[in-house]
C-alpha cells in the first residue's frame, strides 16, 4: 500500500471522496417545504450524510438560527460534536438557481454539496454544485 493511500486511511480521507450524490425523497420533500413556507425570503439550512462505497449520501437536514429576507439568509454555524456536515441548502426567491458571489463563498468554506432552490420551489427547481460552484448532478433516493 502506497504512503499516500496509507495516510488516507489513517485520517479517514476517503469519507470525501465520491462519484455520485443521492439525495433521500424526504429531504428532497422537506426543501421544497422549507423554501415555500419561508418564500420570498430565503431559507439555509444544511445537508447531513456520509460517503460509503463512492456514493454521497444525504440522509436530513440540520437546522442552524439564521436571519433572513428576499436577498440573503446568514446562519449562525455552531454544530454539535459528531454532526456529519456535508454541504448547505438554501432558496432564491426569483427565477434563478446559479450561486452569487456570497454563495460561492459559502460553498468554498462549508461542505461538499450545495443545494439552491428557486421559486416556484420544485424538486425540479434545485440545483446541485460542489464546492467550487461547479454544476453537479443529484440523484434521488427512496
Amino acid at each position: 500500500m502506497s504512503l499516500a493511500r496509507k495516510i488516507g486511511k489513517l485520517f479517514e480521507l476517503d469519507r470525501f471522496v465520491f462519484e455520485n450524490v443521492v439525495i433521500e425523497r424526504d429531504v428532497i420533500e422537506n426543501i421544497v417545504a422549507f423554501a415555500r413556507e419561508n418564500h420570498p425570503r430565503e431559507f439555509i439550512m444544511f445537508l447531513e450524510g456520509k460517503v460509503k462505497d463512492k456514493v454521497l449520501r444525504i440522509d436530513a437536514l440540520s437546522f442552524q438560527e439564521y436571519v433572513s429576507n428576499n436577498e440573503t439568509a446568514v446562519a449562525r454555524i455552531n454544530f454539535p460534536i459528531g454532526t456529519k456536515i456535508v454541504g448547505s441548502v438554501h432558496s432564491h426567491p426569483g427565477p434563478s438557481n446559479r450561486p452569487s458571489n456570497a454563495d460561492l463563498r459559502l460553498f468554498s468554506k462549508q461542505g461538499m454539496v450545495h443545494l439552491i432552490i428557486r421559486y416556484p420551489y420544485t424538486q425540479f427547481d434545485i440545483a446541485a454544485y460542489d464546492k467550487n460552484g461547479r454544476a453537479i448532478k443529484i440523484a434521488v433516493g427512496e
